[in-house]
């Protein structure tokens, strides 16, 4: 079996530190052979998150619950049970692990407050439509705002590859 390598970039776009603690954001997939992308736009609450261990703990999927989950401008429905979108939302919880982890060390405090007026909203705004209208994707003006960290997944069995490939296929039911 051939297996594609992928690279997940995670944008946190908003943290809240509540319980539960909710981050919006943006997935990033990208072939590493090709230069294919995928972008998912999400709403994530995590339970769990206010234990004093948060950063060190060990990494726990049920903790995380994708409340609205889009491909361009559809809602992707992601509670049908299917085992290849539970391996790809597995993969997805744990970038969202790893990213929420690097911002957690690269900040002094873990609960900082963040206030927008109307002008900073209009331009948060203004940098992201041009991702949801795929007219050009991810540039130099998004790496100004947000958090992001992105790693490289290189599946090395079956159950790997079916997560992958329904990432690239939005979700779609994929069975190997």
């Amino acid at each position: 079996m051939r297996f594609t390598h992928i690279n997940i970039e995670t944008l946190i776009l908003v943290a809240i530190w509540e319980e539960p603690s909710i981050f919006q954001g943006c997935f990033k997939i990208s072939t590493l052979q090709s230069k294919y992308e995928e972008y998912f736009f999400f709403r994530c609450e995590l339970s769990n998150s206010m234990s004093i261990d948060f950063p060190v703990h060990e990494f726990y999927p049920d903790d995380y619950y994708f409340t609205h989950f889009y491909c361009k401008e559809e809602k992707l429905g992601l509670d049908n049970g299917s085992e290849s979108i539970e391996y790809a939302l597995y993969i997805l919880k744990y970038a969202l692990y790893i990213t929420i982890k690097e911002m957690l060390s690269h900040r002094t405090q873990k609960h900082q407050f963040l206030y927008m007026d109307d002008i900073v909203l209009e331009s948060l705004i203004q940098k992201i439509k041009p991702i949801l209208n795929q007219n050009s994707l991810w540039s130099e003006s998004m790496k100004e705002i947000g958090f992001a960290v992105a790693m490289d997944f290189c599946p090395q069995e079956e159950m790997a590859e079916i997560a992958v490939q329904t990432l690239l296929s939005h979700f779609s039911e994929f069975t190997a």
